[in-house]
Protein backbone atom coordinates (compact mmCIF):
# COMPACT_ATOMS: atom_id res chain seq x y z
CA UNK A 1 0.00 0.00 0.00
CA UNK A 2 2.99 2.60 0.78
CA UNK A 3 4.37 1.46 -2.20
CA UNK A 4 1.54 2.26 -4.30
CA UNK A 5 0.76 5.50 -2.79
CA UNK A 6 4.70 6.36 -2.81
CA UNK A 7 4.53 5.46 -6.70
CA UNK A 8 1.31 7.37 -7.20
CA UNK A 9 2.88 10.50 -5.71
CA UNK A 10 6.19 10.72 -7.04
CA UNK A 11 4.94 9.78 -10.88
CA UNK A 12 1.85 11.82 -10.62
CA UNK A 13 -0.09 8.42 -11.56
CA UNK A 14 -3.57 6.77 -10.25
CA UNK A 15 -2.53 3.53 -9.65
CA UNK A 16 -5.04 1.68 -7.66
CA UNK A 17 -4.68 -1.35 -5.15
CA UNK A 18 -7.11 -4.25 -4.87
CA UNK A 19 -7.10 -6.50 -2.18
CA UNK A 20 -5.88 -4.75 0.80
CA UNK A 21 -7.19 -1.73 2.91
CA UNK A 22 -4.18 -0.36 4.92
CA UNK A 23 -6.29 1.80 6.95
CA UNK A 24 -8.87 -0.88 7.70
CA UNK A 25 -6.11 -3.55 8.07
CA UNK A 26 -8.35 -5.76 6.07
CA UNK A 27 -7.91 -7.09 2.75
CA UNK A 28 -8.82 -10.32 0.41
CA UNK A 29 -7.91 -13.62 2.13
CA UNK A 30 -8.03 -17.66 0.68
CA UNK A 31 -8.25 -18.62 4.52
CA UNK A 32 -5.17 -20.84 4.10
CA UNK A 33 -2.18 -21.09 2.25
CA UNK A 34 -3.02 -24.48 0.30
CA UNK A 35 -6.45 -23.72 -1.91
CA UNK A 36 -4.66 -23.06 -5.56
CA UNK A 37 -8.46 -22.91 -6.88
CA UNK A 38 -9.83 -19.89 -4.30
CA UNK A 39 -6.25 -17.92 -5.41
CA UNK A 40 -7.12 -18.62 -9.19
CA UNK A 41 -10.49 -17.32 -8.53
CA UNK A 42 -9.41 -14.25 -6.38
CA UNK A 43 -6.63 -13.89 -9.18
CA UNK A 44 -9.53 -13.48 -11.59
CA UNK A 45 -11.34 -11.35 -9.94
CA UNK A 46 -8.11 -8.80 -9.61
CA UNK A 47 -7.60 -9.44 -13.45
CA UNK A 48 -11.75 -8.25 -14.13
CA UNK A 49 -10.81 -5.36 -12.15
CA UNK A 50 -8.44 -4.16 -14.14
CA UNK A 51 -5.57 -5.64 -12.16
CA UNK A 52 -1.95 -6.49 -14.72
CA UNK A 53 0.20 -7.12 -11.61
CA UNK A 54 -0.53 -9.51 -9.21
CA UNK A 55 1.23 -10.24 -6.02
CA UNK A 56 0.35 -13.25 -4.41
CA UNK A 57 1.67 -13.20 -0.60
CA UNK A 58 -0.14 -16.65 0.02
CA UNK A 59 2.64 -19.11 -0.26
CA UNK A 60 0.97 -22.45 -2.43
CA UNK A 61 -2.04 -20.73 -3.36
CA UNK A 62 0.15 -18.46 -5.37
CA UNK A 63 0.23 -21.23 -7.98
CA UNK A 64 -3.36 -20.32 -8.74
CA UNK A 65 -2.65 -16.96 -8.82
CA UNK A 66 -0.16 -17.75 -11.35
CA UNK A 67 -2.46 -20.01 -13.39
CA UNK A 68 -5.13 -17.30 -13.50
CA UNK A 69 -2.38 -14.98 -15.17
CA UNK A 70 -0.55 -17.35 -17.58
CA UNK A 71 -4.31 -17.84 -18.75
CA UNK A 72 -4.98 -14.25 -18.89
CA UNK A 73 -1.09 -13.95 -21.06
CA UNK A 74 -2.34 -16.65 -23.42
CA UNK A 75 -5.41 -14.63 -24.18
CA UNK A 76 -3.27 -11.66 -24.79
CA UNK A 77 -3.63 -9.54 -21.98
CA UNK A 78 -0.21 -7.93 -20.76
CA UNK A 79 -0.25 -9.35 -17.07
CA UNK A 80 3.16 -9.99 -14.68
CA UNK A 81 3.63 -11.86 -11.61
CA UNK A 82 4.98 -11.02 -8.79
CA UNK A 83 6.20 -13.99 -6.30
CA UNK A 84 6.97 -13.75 -2.47
CA UNK A 85 9.12 -15.74 -0.19
CA UNK A 86 11.45 -17.55 -2.49
CA UNK A 87 12.88 -16.44 -6.14
CA UNK A 88 9.45 -17.57 -8.08
CA UNK A 89 11.26 -18.15 -11.03
CA UNK A 90 13.21 -20.74 -8.91
CA UNK A 91 10.64 -22.03 -7.17
CA UNK A 92 7.77 -21.27 -9.22
CA UNK A 93 8.84 -22.33 -13.02
CA UNK A 94 6.20 -22.53 -14.57
CA UNK A 95 5.59 -18.94 -14.44
CA UNK A 96 8.97 -17.46 -15.55
CA UNK A 97 7.80 -15.75 -19.06
CA UNK A 98 4.95 -13.41 -16.52
CA UNK A 99 7.57 -13.35 -13.57
CA UNK A 100 8.31 -9.53 -12.95
CA UNK A 101 10.19 -10.04 -9.58
CA UNK A 102 10.11 -11.82 -6.19
CA UNK A 103 10.37 -10.32 -3.15
CA UNK A 104 12.24 -12.91 -0.82
CA UNK A 105 12.57 -13.45 2.47
CA UNK A 106 16.07 -14.79 3.13
CA UNK A 107 15.20 -17.52 5.77
CA UNK A 108 19.00 -19.19 5.32
CA UNK A 109 20.20 -15.67 6.41
CA UNK A 110 18.13 -15.59 9.40
CA UNK A 111 18.72 -19.23 10.60
CA UNK A 112 22.86 -18.82 9.82
CA UNK A 113 22.40 -15.48 11.84
CA UNK A 114 20.34 -17.30 14.87
CA UNK A 115 23.19 -20.21 14.77
CA UNK A 116 26.14 -17.90 14.31
CA UNK A 117 24.81 -15.90 17.98
CA UNK A 118 24.22 -18.83 19.87
CA UNK A 119 28.05 -20.50 18.81
CA UNK A 120 29.15 -17.03 19.66
CA UNK A 121 27.10 -16.85 23.64
CA UNK A 122 25.10 -14.24 22.09
CA UNK A 123 21.76 -16.08 21.31
CA UNK A 124 18.79 -14.06 22.28
CA UNK A 125 14.94 -15.13 22.39
CA UNK A 126 14.10 -11.50 20.52
CA UNK A 127 12.36 -12.68 17.49
CA UNK A 128 14.83 -11.91 14.18
CA UNK A 129 13.09 -9.45 12.04
CA UNK A 130 14.24 -9.46 8.50
CA UNK A 131 14.77 -6.02 7.02
CA UNK A 132 16.25 -4.52 4.12
CA UNK A 133 18.84 -3.39 6.20
CA UNK A 134 20.37 -6.47 7.47
CA UNK A 135 19.14 -8.57 4.25
CA UNK A 136 16.31 -10.42 5.39
CA UNK A 137 14.58 -9.18 2.49
CA UNK A 138 15.30 -8.81 -0.45
CA UNK A 139 13.92 -8.31 -4.65
CA UNK A 140 14.63 -11.12 -6.69
CA UNK A 141 16.42 -10.18 -9.88
CA UNK A 142 14.51 -9.52 -13.10
CA UNK A 143 15.40 -12.56 -14.86
CA UNK A 144 14.19 -13.46 -18.49
CA UNK A 145 12.00 -9.67 -17.79
CA UNK A 146 15.44 -7.74 -17.09
CA UNK A 147 15.35 -6.36 -20.58
CA UNK A 148 12.44 -4.67 -19.72
CA UNK A 149 13.10 -2.67 -16.73
CA UNK A 150 14.42 0.31 -17.35
CA UNK A 151 18.18 1.14 -15.66
CA UNK A 152 16.35 4.87 -14.88
CA UNK A 153 13.90 2.30 -12.78
CA UNK A 154 16.52 -0.17 -11.60
CA UNK A 155 18.83 2.92 -9.60
CA UNK A 156 15.23 4.84 -8.34
CA UNK A 157 14.67 1.16 -6.77
CA UNK A 158 18.28 1.30 -5.41
CA UNK A 159 17.72 4.55 -3.97
CA UNK A 160 13.77 3.67 -2.83
CA UNK A 161 15.80 0.94 -0.91
CA UNK A 162 18.47 2.83 0.65
CA UNK A 163 16.32 5.43 1.55
CA UNK A 164 14.09 3.10 3.55
CA UNK A 165 17.17 1.24 5.38
CA UNK A 166 18.23 5.05 6.30
CA UNK A 167 15.54 5.91 8.02
CA UNK A 168 13.97 8.92 5.00
CA UNK A 169 11.07 6.94 4.05
CA UNK A 170 9.30 5.03 5.85
CA UNK A 171 7.11 1.96 5.30
CA UNK A 172 4.78 1.02 8.42
CA UNK A 173 1.65 -0.96 8.75
CA UNK A 174 -0.03 -1.84 12.33
CA UNK A 175 0.41 -5.19 11.13
CA UNK A 176 3.80 -5.13 10.87
CA UNK A 177 6.49 -6.77 13.20
CA UNK A 178 8.81 -3.88 14.67
CA UNK A 179 12.45 -4.21 14.00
Amino acid sequence: ADGVKYYNEQKGKNVKLLGWNKDAQDGSFTGDFEKQDVGKQLTQNFLDQGADIVMPVAGPVGKGAGAALSEAKDAGKDVKLIWVDSDGYLTAPDYKDIMLSSVMKQMGDAVETVVKEDKEGKFSNTPYVGTLANEGVQLAPFHDLESQVPAELKTELEQIKKDIVDGKLKVESAASPKA
